[in-house]
């Protein structure tokens, strides 16, 4: 079915925040040139003189507020340099004049003097502890903790891995971008923050008023628009000082420097026990998590949620240890903390095959859940068929006829934990001759607004043509989060469809009052009368219906998709380059099968850029060196290959539909296969990512 949701798109009338009719000042933040500094002084007089407002540290008031998991978008720690810089790009200072460019001309009359110190550049430099990010606190680990299920068994065969995943991010087309307006009892926001109609209360907490956020079309997230919150907090206590509306847009090396959004930065040392047919017995990990100059992320512990992946493993210990570093602030990106996992579980795996001398196909075999439903102790495996993937990639003659000298064929199997526990709310209505859908969120380019229109129609029994949607803002949906976790397919579809019931009962009785006789039918989007008189639905207007779908399961992930993927890469003139990635996938039952091939290939995308291209580059203090995208290793579509998706639906009998989200397993079990298929040609252990032929063959 063609998207609904797009149009607007491709004929230019995609109205982002930059698209926005605007009078009013802009803003530019002043940003630390140093990894690690002391801020001695900062004189704002010439820019002032000369007619900037000028914000500092110093000057901004807000309150400390909790917001759980969501790692650099928290608003615990300051929000901008008061007395030391912590990363390169921490804002120090905000510049607010009448258009942008006139901003930048004052910042440079901003001047400040610093005293740069040593930086932090590394996990292992920051363990050594003899210069310290947060100085209170003494150490540069700010949180370790342990997690046990089963019982360790070190019988049999033993190995040991130490891996590493780089750091990286979600780099949206679109980066950060607000208006922000003061209004006679707080603030209205336009934004592209991610969930603004929930994140938008901890700004009302930060900052003592009342803020209406409305939700714009964004040009990309996947959790990286999460830690908008934090310029939101700055550029709205300004407007409230100042008393002037203020528009600010995020430039592309802004957001390479300091989006507080980056993906993990992770080391691995596993001990794997095992038997010598191949069965797993026990994992013990331990991983050391980079996360910038912060004091706490949920990455490194969404993992739990599948820390045996989609293998049967009878023991599992798995310590987080959190470090911070002069970096930008970790935050949630794609997968949040999952794909690194993914991908050191598929190299133990690899690695266990490799010592026993059986094949890498074998060893997930014998390991993979053969039966459903699985309950491992921390998490409730719903429905899968993880070996009938296995089988259905290993049949794909055609795809391991292209291995030779040159090419090598990776494969790599997977779960992800999908659709926390929680609920969505929406509203429905009909108004102009269409059921309008509103959502409290603004659309990603994930297509849930083509969703919520399709899973209407398809309840009505009416066309998509009459059904349209709207986005809310937080007055109106204050209780919607949007997307985030895999969780639309699941929250959308529970939401409308209960929405929908709702209003076909309210309407049912006003058809019976047009018709003046009993409504005995529903039938292709009418009302049916004992007497054969039919009501459209579209022509009744008037009732409203606002429906919250909620979801509770034994643990805090409620569905659980799986995937086996082939990756074939070639090496020659010492290059590695991916020709084709096959992936067979189990999304349950599929609300729009398009939609989730579209997720899917842009998640593979993604998971095979990580593996060959694209990583954030930091000297020993810490000096980012990767500031713009060509740097970064940012690919083109001419960079990746051609990606098949084949749909292998196993319904989950824990949510409704039987739909499982899907938004985040492609990522890891992508940059997984790709990394088995080098090794396939280059016949050496790969153990860090993105792969360096050059660092591989040194």
């Amino acid at each position: 079915m063609r998207r609904i949701d797009v149009y607007d798109l491709l004929v230019g009338k995609g109205n982002y925040v930059d698209d926005i009719t605007y009078m009013g000042k802009y803003a530019v933040f002043i940003r630390s040139p140093y990894s690690h500094a002391r801020v001695i002084n900062i004189n704002k007089e010439d820019a002032e003189r000369r007619g900037a407002l000028v914000l500092t540290g110093k000057d901004l008031v807000s309150r400390s507020v909790e917001s759980g998991e969501r790692e650099g978008a928290s608003l615990t720690t300051p929000l901008m340099a008061i007395n030391k810089a912590l990363y390169v790009g921490q804002p120090v200072a905000l510049v607010i004049a009448n258009d942008p460019y006139e901003a930048m001309d004052l910042a440079e009359l901003v001047q400040i003097d610093y005293e740069p110190l040593e930086g932090i550049g590394s996990i292992e430099k920051a363990l050594q502890n003899k210069v310290i990010v947060f100085e209170d606190l003494k150490t540069n680990v700010v949180r370790e903790q342990t997690f046990e299920f089963g019982k360790i068994n070190r019988q049999g065969r033993h190995l040991e891995l130490d891996l590493y995943w780089s750091r990286s991010s979600g780099n949206p087309i679109e980066p950060y971008g607000a208006i922000v307006i003061p209004t006679d009892d707080g603030l209205t926001i336009i934004s592209n923050q991610q969930a603004g109609n929930v994140v938008s209360n901890e700004i009302q907490k930060a900052l003592g008023v009342k803020v209406v956020h409305k939700n714009v079309r964004q040009g990309g997230s996947f959790g990286e628009k999460f830690s908008l919150v934090r310029y939101l907090t700055v550029l709205g206590f300004a407007a409230l000082k100042f008393k002037v509306p203020i528009k600010w847009i995020e430039t592309r090396t802004e957001h390479l420097m300091a989006s507080n959004g980056s993906g993990p930065e992770r080391k691995f040392k596993i001990h794997a026990y095992y038997s010598s047919d191949g069965r797993v017995n026990s994992l013990d990990i331990h991983i050391w998590e980079d996360i910038g100059a912060s004091r706490d992320a949920g990455q490194p512990f969404k993992p739990l949620g599948f820390l045996t992946g989609p293998y049967k493993v009878g023991g599992i210990r798995y310590t987080g240890t959190l470090v911070a570093t002069n970096k930008n602030p970790a935050g949630a990106f794609r997968g949040a903390g999952t794909p690194p996992h993914t991908w050191a579980l598929e190299r133990t795996m690899d690695a266990i095959a490799d010592d026993l001398g059986i094949s890498k196909a074998e060893v997930r075999k014998i390991n993979a859940i053969d039966s459903f439903p699985y309950d491992t102790g921390f998490a409730y495996y719903d429905s899968g068929n993880p070996r009938g993937l296995l089988d259905l990639a290993l049949s794909r003659n055609d795809i391991f006829a292209l291995r030779n000298k040159n090419t090598g064929v990776g494969l790599a199997l997977s779960t992800d934990p999908s659709t926390p526990s929680g609920s969505e709310r929406v509203k429905i209505k009909v108004k102009n001759n269409k059921v309008v859908i509103g959502l409290g969120f603004g659309p990603e380019g994930q297509g849930n607004e083509h969703s919520a229109v399709v899973m209407a129609s398809r309840l009505l029994g009416i066309s998509p043509d009459d059904v349209t949607y709207e986005i809310l803002d937080n007055t109106e949906l204050p209780t919607s989060f949007g997307p985030g976790g895999s969780r639309m397919a699941i929250y959308t579809f529970g939401a409308v469809s209960g929405a929908v019931e709702e209003l076909k009962a309210r309407l049912r009785r006003k058809a019976e009052v047009i018709l003046n006789d009993k409504v005995i039918d529903y039938r292709d989007g009418y009302f049916i009368g004992e007497n054969g008189g039919k009501v459209r639905i579209t022509s009744l207007e008037g009732e409203e219906v606002d429906f919250t779908y909620t979801l509770q399961g034994k643990y805090r992930f409620n569905a659980y998709p799986f995937a086996c993927d082939l990756a074939v890469v070639r090496v020659e003139d010492g290059k590695i380059r991916p020709i084709k990635h096959v992936v067979y996938i189990d999304p349950g039952t599929p609300i729009d099968e398009d939609l989730v091939r579209e997720q899917v290939i842009g998640g593979t995308a993604i998971g095979i850029s990580l593996a060959l291209y694209e990583h954030y580059v930091y000297d020993d203090n810490a000096n980012l060196l990767t500031t713009s995208l060509a740097d970064y290793g940012m690919p083109t579509a001419a960079d990746l290959p051609e990606i098949e998706v084949n749909i292998v639906p196993t319904p989950s009998p824990s949510t409704p539909y039987g739909a499982k989200g899907i938004g985040e397993i492609p990522v890891g079990i992508a940059a997984a296969a790709v990394t088995n298929a080098i090794e396939d040609v280059i016949k050496r252990r790969i153990n860090r990512v993105p792969v360096s032929l050059e660092d591989l063959f040194e």
